[in-house]
């Protein structure tokens, strides 16, 4: 395999983007996103590549393409405690397969027919419409025929000794006009994974997905960072739901927890410390406390406990099994990458009978901001979490409401957003969106007034003793 870096920027997070078959780094070369370098793989002919090139990233998403996705699952097994996201795009892990992939009619005739003039109908027929093809024709990939027919060989049938393809996806994102794999069998295939169907051909907008799927941490830092001044005045949800986490810390063995003197407790995503200082009043004095949080700022007034300056997704993996016995997060998880992956970090940090006291926001927060911008997290649904709860975990509790706050004018909605460090505006390869445009096509409701709705959500889990 051969890989190039199309965007560097000095971050220590990394997009690798695999992609896919008869292509190169060249139709990609544009790919960026804030917070992140991009690198591009290509050329399957064989699947051994170092990954010391990756060696400067603590955190890496994987975003794959048809092809790329089964190179992906085959190759990124040394990766894996460092991918916090894995996007598969118009591709499946069984690459050839009559119900799950590519039927094998077909590709054994791609391979039986290769040539320069079937390449370029191959390429017509990946782009879908003429205007597609010739935005794609600008930057076409130098790849000579016999090797794309060596990379096609190397593919299937598979290799007899390899390992097993890569779990852990969280993401299919599936065009329902794919000429290649077809759209039927990529369902099947992604079976178990959060899927979308798009109206897209094989050839998808690979800066949409990350634009819209790749949370731009180093952002969100910043924003929170300005914000915490005025955070504790404006942030009237969050504190709804510090409330009801407090209850239900009381009433669900949290409490009980954290009274014991030799209890172990995490608190992800601490901010200003609305909820750090209940999680304290409830404490055995001997009870340990550590606070993360990405803004290098600890939570005033409190002394008894440990701050840690750190992206809470990418430290988790550097805890030891079982080392804690309560973690606790507010407001904080829909900021990462994959849910999934800190559900099963969860468990493997908690000891038995351990308790994640967690909340968040679904699918539907600040819905009214995100019609207007393009722009919006990839959120979850209440459902979705809880599919994802791993064996292992007993769900205790789930709470779920809609919340909606008004304001005179559109220009105070945008001021409350910024003021408790949720920009809504977002940041893409293009550098955001223009506010005065915005501001002009934000209506009121028949009251006369402006509203947003959050939509949080809590739940808690207990690890099996």
């Amino acid at each position: 395999m051969q890989y190039k870096i199309v965007s560097s920027t000095g971050s220590d997070r990394l997009i690798l983007f695999f992609a896919g078959w008869a292509m190169d780094w060249r139709p990609f070369a544009s790919l960026r996103r804030h917070g992140y370098d991009v690198m591009v793989v290509w050329n399957y002919r064989s699947f051994d590549i170092d990954w010391s090139c990756t060696a400067p990233y603590r955190e890496i998403c994987i975003v794959a393409w048809s092809m790329g996705v089964y190179a992906a699952s085959m190759t990124s097994h040394s990766l894996a405690t460092r991918v916090t996201r894995r996007i598969a795009v118009n591709g499946t892990t069984t690459p050839v397969d009559n119900r799950l992939g590519i039927p094998e009619n077909v590709f054994t005739g791609t391979r039986q027919g290769l040539s320069e003039r079937s390449l370029h109908k191959f390429y017509r027929r990946v782009c879908g419409s003429r205007d597609v093809f010739a935005r794609f024709s600008e930057n076409l990939p130098q790849r000579c025929v016999e090797e794309l027919g060596e990379e096609l060989d190397a593919i299937f049938p598979p290799p007899l000794l390899s390992n097993p393809p890569a779990g852990g996806w969280d993401l299919a994102i599936i065009g329902r006009e794919d000429a290649i794999f077809p759209a039927a069998n990529q369902w099947r295939a992604w079976e178990g994974v959060r899927r979308i169907m798009c109206d897209a051909p094989h050839y998808i907008d690979i800066q949409q997905i990350i634009d819209r799927h790749i949370i731009d941490k180093q952002t969100v830092g910043v924003r929170f960072g300005r914000g915490q001044a005025t955070y504790d005045s404006e942030a009237v949800v969050q504190r709804e739901v510090v409330d009801c986490l407090e209850k239900l810390c009381r009433t669900q063995g949290a409490a009980d927890i954290l009274a014991k003197p030799a209890a172990r407790a995490l608190e992800i995503g601490c901010g200003t410390g609305s909820f750090t200082r209940r999680l304290v009043r409830m404490k055995d004095p001997g009870a340990y406390l550590e606070l993360w949080d990405v803004v290098d700022n600890p939570p005033a007034d409190i002394d008894s406990a440990t701050f840690r300056c750190c992206d809470g997704e990418t430290a988790m993996r550097s805890l030891p099994a079982a080392s804690f016995d309560l973690i606790a997060s507010a407001s904080t998880v829909q900021w990462f990458n994959s849910p999934r992956g800190f559900l099963r970090e969860c468990l493997r940090v908690l000891a038995p009978g351990g308790l994640v006291v967690c909340s968040t926001f679904t699918r539907g927060n600040l819905a009214e901001i995100s019609a207007l911008t393009g722009h919006g997290l990839p959120l979850l649904s209440p459902a979705e979490w809880i599919d994802l709860v791993p064996d292992g975990f007993e769900i205790v509790e789930t709470r779920g409401w809609r919340s909606d706050m008004s304001f005179d004018s559109a220009t105070d909605v945008f001021r409350h957003l910024k003021q408790t460090g949720v920009n809504a505006l977002g940041r893409d390869a293009e550098g955001g969106v223009n506010l005065r445009s915005i501001l002009r096509r934000y209506y009121p409701d028949l009251d006369g007034r402006y509203h947003i709705t959050y939509v949080p959500f809590i739940f808690i889990l207990r690890k099996w003793q």
